[in-house]
């Protein structure tokens, strides 16, 4: 057991910063929450921790097949439009993956969001020549690391009949061997999702088999919907119904499902998206990078996330650029709203990893919970370093975190219950996995440059 004396605790949704408190972890669960504890729990392990401990953050969509991708010296046609974008650079790109590449862009990843203050990620994978067993690859690099994830492989009809259908069986394989795991009483710190590539690489046969995908395992879809107004278009033109409307019929939305993106969506297809309580994973940096547009109807999603696309795991960089944008666009929204959209990431880990009370697995004796620093709840914590030069209270917790407070100031990371990150100091290779990152970005770009 290990106690944590003399915290204030940060509650990102409602926003709050306590008075100091010590907080019990026992196991992969906070124990409790309270003052003189060390009466309570004379063999408790007493820690000298930083000023302020916070609930993990969640990334709800990310890519880290781009985790090698970074300074790119690749030769890149000019794209006129997004989908030649898609065609000269990333649809190259996950073409390129193989499996030794796949592994270090998963160990990079990983170890690039732990040290962010990130302590679970949503994955959305491609690798067309890497496609079997493709998702337990990436399991081994978030276990290694110690960081908790929701994986699926992005299902598309862009690389033929063949291709579409061994993407959903990976995505039914992998779902398979997490629900393995639980049969044999463990709690797997990864969890799986049923994925999908835009609908405009998607045939509604497909289709169809990912909604009975996402029925025979009682999983939730994880798509790209709407990032560009193709995508919108395509889906009236060759199929005469809006995108959200051709995922319902298919069964493909549920309490699990997250729409990436969701820009050019109608009103109609938000009310449905929330009518299903399907997740809306907003990605503000990586839509400014595209020159895609901004989402006008982002205030109107009940179960609006924040993602990164692709573009790192840095979630408080990710929020003030969402709140920027936002404003910049003419929004009304303010900064504890887009707080309350970084702390909504942890309701998908609580549909994808609560267990109902007494449920075989389930250790702890109740339902696994995230996002608080309470009794009860995952031990999924991060601890700052953060000295404020004017006061930090609850009501202005969201002006910190959009005008001054950054990944800088982690100084610890827990998942689990266990550090993977301590005193700024990886519990993991954090050396060895960059150094062989650079030997397979090497790999990964010749790879790119011979599929030209």
């Amino acid at each position: 057991m290990l106690l944590f004396e003399g915290v204030r605790i940060i509650s990102f949704a409602p926003q709050a910063v306590s008075e100091p408190v010590d907080v019990a972890v026992d196991g992969a669960r906070i124990l409790e929450v309270g003052s003189a504890l060390a009466a309570r729990y004379p063999k408790a392990l007493r820690e000298r921790a930083p000023a302020y401990v916070s609930p993990g953050l969640v990334c709800a969509h990310n890519h880290f097949y781009s985790a090698l991708a970074r300074g790119l010296t690749v030769e890149i046609l000019p794209s006129r439009d997004f989908a030649q974008q898609l065609a000269h650079l990333w649809w190259r790109l996950d073409r390129s993956l193989d499996e030794s590449i796949t592994r270090s862009s998963a160990l990079a990843g990983a170890a690039d969001a732990v040290m962010s203050g990130v302590t679970a990620v949503v994955d959305h994978h491609a690798s067309p020549e890497l496609i079997d067993g493709s998702l337990s690859v990436l399991r081994e690099g978030f276990e290694t690391v110690g960081l908790r994830g929701v994986l699926c492989y992005e299902t598309t009809d862009r690389n033929g009949k063949e291709g579409a259908g061994r993407g959903v069986r990976e995505n039914i394989r992998f779902a398979r061997e997490v629900d393995g795991l639980r049969s044999e009483g463990r709690e797997p710190l990864v969890e799986a999702a049923i994925g999908a590539h835009a609908g405009f690489t998607l045939e509604e046969d497909t289709l169809s088999a990912l909604g009975e995908a996402v029925r025979s395992t009682g999983r939730g879809l994880h798509t790209h919907a709407a990032e560009d107004r193709y995508d919108a278009s395509d889906s009236r033109h060759r199929f005469g119904a809006d995108l959200a409307v051709r995922l319902d019929r298919a069964g493909c939305l549920n309490p699990k499902s997250i729409v990436a993106h969701g820009l050019y969506l109608t009103r109609e297809e938000m009310e449905l998206l929330n009518e299903r309580e399907v997740f809306l994973a907003h990605n503000a940096r990586s839509n400014m990078n595209n020159g895609v547009g901004y989402n006008t109807l982002l205030p109107g999603y009940r179960y609006s996330v924040l993602g990164t696309d692709g573009i790192g795991s840095d979630m408080l960089e990710e929020a003030a650029f969402a709140f920027f944008k936002h404003r910049d666009a003419g929004g009304l929204l303010w900064p504890p709203d887009f707080l309350a959209m970084l702390d909504r990431g942890n309701r998908i880990l609580d549909r994808y990893f609560g267990r109902a009370e007494g449920s075989k697995g389930d250790a702890g004796g109740g339902a696994l919970r995230f996002g608080r620093v309470e009794a009860g709840y995952a031990a999924d914590l991060v601890f700052w370093d953060y000295d404020p030069p004017t006061p930090l209270l609850g009501d202005n917790l969201g002006g910190h975190i959009m005008f001054g407070m950054t990944s800088r100031s982690v100084r610890s990371v827990m998942v689990n219950g266990r550090f993977v990150v301590r005193d700024r100091i990886p519990q993991f290779d954090a050396q060895g996995i960059y150094a062989e990152a650079r030997v397979q970005t090497r790999r990964l770009w010749r790879r790119m440059e011979e599929r030209k």
